[in-house]
């Protein structure tokens, strides 16, 4: 059993002058879209310096393991996951592979009221037909967004808690988190001491999130 001795660490105590870094550039972002036709925007994106990709579909969840940022059209893709919901299923299933990452789905079609049970694990809906410059503004919000570790670490606590994760031991990764960061990585994240009784797709989860962005640019 693991004991834990003194007050545990909050993400909010990370919030120190010297803590404080510069916004996110949009370079530094990585992004990509998920789209069977061209997707008309991204010439434009590109020359505003967002750092995105493009791909067709995907087959596994692990492929979108480098991005921050994934938007995902509705329709044409996500047909491995789901035949009849496609894309709208697949932002609910990237959703459980990586609650931490910012999804932005998008449709030039209309659908009907079902799909709601999963773009509601979306941060962003759009319509793939709107101004460009609606298109910058809600990716410099994404990014905007994930900056703020606070908002990052409060949806993987939810997500840790509504997967049968102990209020208990959140409490303590988050602990673990901020000495994490602190120390540039010279501490372990998450620690394998606290990993025990964790199912292994949950343990996944929270390595992939040591490596997002919201962590990985406040490091030493």
């Amino acid at each position: 059993m693991f004991i834990h001795f003194g007050k545990p660490r909050q993400i909010t105590e990370l919030h120190t002058p010297g803590r404080v870094i510069a916004k996110m550039k949009r370079e530094d972002v990585k992004m990509v879209v998920l789209d069977d036709e061209k997707f008309p925007y991204l010439d434009i994106l590109k020359l505003h310096k967002f750092n995105i990709d493009t791909l067709n579909d995907i087959n596994s969840l692990t492929t979108l393991e480098a991005y921050d940022v994934v938007l995902c059209d509705l329709n044409g893709v996500g047909k491995a996951f789901s035949e009849q919901y496609q894309g709208a299923y697949l932002v609910k299933e990237i959703y459980n592979r990586y609650p931490f990452k910012i999804i932005v789905s998008y449709t030039g079609i209309s659908f009907d009221a079902r799909y709601n049970e999963y773009l509601k694990y979306a941060d962003f809906s759009l319509k793939k037909d709107i101004e460009s410059e609606k298109w910058v503004e809600k990716l410099d919000m994404s990014i905007e967004m994930l900056s703020n570790l606070e908002k990052r670490w409060t949806k993987m606590r939810d997500f840790l808690l509504n997967n049968n994760v102990s209020l208990y031991n959140a409490m303590l990764l988050e602990d673990n988190l901020v000495k994490y960061i602190e120390t540039g990585s010279k501490d372990e994240f998450p620690a394998t001491k606290l990993l025990n009784g964790i199912r292994g797709d949950i343990k996944d989860v929270l390595i992939s999130f040591a490596g997002s962005a919201a962590v990985r640019l406040l490091m030493p």
